[in-house]
């Protein structure tokens, strides 16, 4: 055979080889884009109208990895993937909450190498939080600015589905919840601080009714935290109460846990007891609650049972008990109905003082 024969034999070969391949990660994108598009229309809404939030974040660890190896087969996993790293950090602040409860604890009690050790284990897992959720901010950003063509926060491009809103709003609170843990990990992932005016701006392009309120509360939760991002605007506590209004009716309690926030925040002890006891409130027995969210809802229960935990310790050395957000240690007992047994008590022995003395007469 030729050198020349060689040659086009080999690049036949070559050519064959390549068209396979071509084929086969053809058939792969394919089947991990239709798996996905499975995920999002199939499995993510019976995920969100779940009500244990514990579960979802579990389900977030053990998932993620699964759904981003999606991403080398050529898919776009970042729908499904914002929602499950929102849910895996909620699984590192629980774990951070609990160290803070402890670190807490052990300075009340005098123990200084308990409470050391509480807050190092309370800043690696604030760390972990802080990113998770970056990574899904950043995996939303990405997308988005793909998509549209405009820096995140700039503009309202159209978003069509319901999904691509819900998204929008949990890859949101991502970036601000990731900013906050960062913090608290002492800077640890260096999540950018700019994320926090993104957000206020960015949240102009959701529906405020239509997704409970959460839009502006989160804006009004910004305008407290970061200097003069309140200028100009409406007064955030305010706003923060209507939004709450909007969040009971539609059965989404997401503004007040977003109020909780700002209020511990603030150090201001009177807003803190005025966000638990209006949760608490809102929670009251035939108060509605949206099927098709309830995880949200959850969420929002958990992220207001840690403040309410944070706030019992600090003063008390204990966590909130099952009252602990409409009843505080120091409220005073009602003594209205001691008085009225005891005016009953006081009736019927004048009453059987007068008996006696007209039988005596």
């Amino acid at each position: 055979m030729s050198q020349v024969q060689r040659i086009c034999q080999g690049m036949a070969v070559t050519a064959l080889t390549l068209s396979v391949l071509s084929g086969c990660s053809q058939v792969i994108k394919t089947g991990a884009n239709v798996a996905l598009g499975f995920t999002e229309k199939h499995i993510v809404p019976p995920i969100l109208a779940m009500e244990d939030a514990d579960m979802a974040c579990n389900s977030g660890n053990a998932l993620t990895p699964a759904i981003m190896a999606t991403k080398d087969m050529g898919a776009d996993p970042t729908r499904v993937a914002v929602l499950l790293y929102a849910s895996a950090g909620i699984c590192a602040e629980n774990e951070a909450n609990s160290a803070e409860l402890r670190y807490l604890r052990a300075s009340k009690a005098g123990q200084v190498a308990e409470a050391q050790d509480a807050r190092i284990e309370q800043k690696r897992w604030a760390a972990i939080a802080a990113q998770r959720q970056y990574t899904g901010y950043q995996l939303f950003e990405k997308r988005w600015e793909s998509k549209y063509k405009k820096k995140l926060g700039e503009e309202c491009p159209k978003m069509k589905s319901d999904l691509d809103q819900t998204v929008y709003l949990m890859g949101m609170i991502s970036g601000l919840q990731a900013m906050t843990n960062d913090i608290n990990s002492g800077g640890a992932v260096n999540v950018p601080k700019d994320i926090a005016a993104i957000v206020e701006r960015g949240m102009v392009c959701l529906n405020n009714e239509k997704f409970w309120g959460a839009p502006e509360a989160t804006r009004a939760v910004i305008w407290t935290l970061l200097p003069g991002a309140g200028d100009g605007k409406p007064d955030p506590y305010q706003t923060l109460k209507q939004s709450m209004q909007i969040g009971e009716q539609k059965g989404v309690r997401l503004s007040h846990a977003l109020y909780a926030v700002a209020a511990q925040a603030s150090g201001d002890d009177a807003k803190v007891r005025d966000a638990l006891k209006s949760y608490a409130a809102s929670r009251e027995e035939g108060k509605l609650v949206n099927p098709q969210f309830k995880l949200i809802d959850s969420m929002a229960a958990g992220m207001i049972q840690g403040i309410a935990d944070r706030y019992w310790t600090e003063n008390t050395g204990v966590r909130a008990n099952d009252e602990g957000m409409s009843k505080f240690w120091d409220d005073k007992e009602d003594s209205s109905e001691l008085d009225d047994l005891f005016d009953g008590d006081a009736k019927a022995d004048t009453k059987s003082d007068a008996a006696q003395e007209a039988e005596s007469q």
